[in-house]
């Protein structure tokens, strides 16, 4: 419709224009017009210049004011035949239940074990070794034999002193009579009591270099590294065993200065290693360094950790946190369904298939649990897996299983309590 109308306003004008100077030429050629300057005839021709253009005008504006148009057309293929927007289906999401449980602070750093009771064993006599009694990785108790060294030498050394001390002892004797009998001089007397008593200490030092010549544990543990070899000579002072009692283990932590004073005696710590993936070891702290490291910035703590099955090694590297507060009963949700911009966090909560965004207080969080201090209450359920891009009374529908917020958390640590975690820095 409205391309035949511009067509025809179209052709008007052309043909209007064409009349125009067709009738201007006829009068001229007839001698009906009288003849005008030279400069008149650009007027003709301006004045069919603006009948084309006035034309035109016409056509454009007949063109935009026809009723309904494109844009009516364009409506009518939107609304359809019954003129109704289709309603959008409501949009996917998972969620869980708000629940309760215990959660803790903890500041979390790193460790290496170390053993409080870590002893070399030292060659206190010289010899060939004649034969090794333990292997690395055996537990042993103090003053249990480690290995004997050749003492044919020393037993005859032994005799042989033995031997002149009782030589000495009877000279003495003989010379304590004659004293006493008024025979012998006192300078005599004391001559004889100094070389027996030499050659009694004389007796007693290589009686205790036989013993020596039998190597033995100075405490419980296990031996952990064996340096030597049957055959090998030994000299005083080699390094012969390393025996550690793993029972023992110490935690050595390197706290910043300003933990100072949330840390104290008998906190509980958590430890875990990558060789135990998965497991907790329980310790507690023992000692606090009273001082900082004026280089680090840090002060030293030590803490005892249960290893009476000697499952865990001396320089082990390990992860731990130490236990500053609990927090009984609080509520518990996964730290995923949680948006935070600006400072301020919120979630989603399903009412009425509806996502209702509801501000929320973080608490203390570890491990993708977070504790709610306000917003939400205990079996509220909130969306955890498409809520970033729900609005305010957006129509959901909740697909798969829900369960707790909790669970899986509890089912990973292998605990009842969960965690919280300050971070290092």
């Amino acid at each position: 419709m409205i391309n035949k109308t511009a067509g025809v306003l179209s052709l008007f004008s052309i043909s209007f224009s064409n009349s125009l100077f067709n009738t201007v030429s006829t009068l001229k050629s007839t001698n009906k017009i009288t003849k005008t300057p030279t400069t008149d005839s650009p007027k003709w021709l301006k004045l069919t210049l603006l009948s084309s253009i006035l034309a035109m005008t016409l056509a454009t504006t007949g063109c935009s004011d026809m009723p309904g148009g494109d844009q009516q057309d364009s409506a009518q293929t939107e609304d359809g035949k019954d003129g109704e927007k289709k309603e959008k289906a409501p949009i996917p999401v998972e969620a869980v239940m708000v629940s309760r449980g215990d959660i803790q602070q903890t500041y979390r750093t790193i460790t290496t074990l170390e053993a409080e009771e870590d002893a070399q064993v030292i060659a206190r006599s010289t010899g060939l070794v004649q034969s090794i009694l333990v292997e690395e990785g055996d537990i042993v108790t103090k003053g249990q034999l480690l290995a004997q060294l050749d003492i044919e030498q020393l037993t005859l050394e032994v005799q042989q002193i033995e031997a002149t001390l009782n030589q000495l002892k009877n000279e003495l004797t003989r010379q304590r009579s004659l004293f006493k009998r008024k025979l012998g001089s006192s300078d005599a007397l004391d001559r004889a009591r100094f070389e027996y008593q030499s050659q009694q200490a004389q007796h007693k030092l290589s009686k205790l270099k036989l013993n020596y010549a039998s190597i033995k544990a100075p405490i419980n543990g296990m031996v952990t590294e064996r340096m030597i070899k049957a055959g090998n000579l030994i000299r005083d002072n080699d390094v012969l065993f390393q025996i550690i009692d793993l029972t023992t283990l110490k935690a050595v932590l390197h706290l910043p200065e300003k933990e100072l004073g949330n840390v104290r005696k008998e906190q509980k710590v958590l430890l875990s290693v990558d060789a135990f993936e998965g497991q907790l070891i329980v310790g507690q702290i023992e000692r606090i360094r009273p001082s900082i490291d004026t280089d680090t910035g840090t002060f030293k703590v030590i803490a005892q950790i249960n290893n009476d099955n000697r499952l865990l090694k001396s320089g082990m590297f390990g992860k731990v946190e130490v236990v500053f507060d609990v927090h009984q009963n609080s509520l518990l949700m996964q730290q995923q369904a949680v948006i935070t911009q600006d400072n301020r966090s919120h979630v989603f909560v399903v009412k009425d298939n509806k996502a209702m965004q509801t501000p929320v207080t973080i608490g203390f969080r570890r491990n993708g649990i977070v504790e709610i201090i306000e917003g939400l209450n205990e079996d509220d359920l909130v969306i955890t897996t498409g809520q970033q891009i729900l609005k305010h009374e957006t129509k959901v529908e909740v697909v798969g299983e829900t369960r707790q917020a909790v669970t899986d958390a509890q089912d990973q640590a292998e605990q009842t309590v969960v965690t919280a975690t300050t971070a290092s820095r």
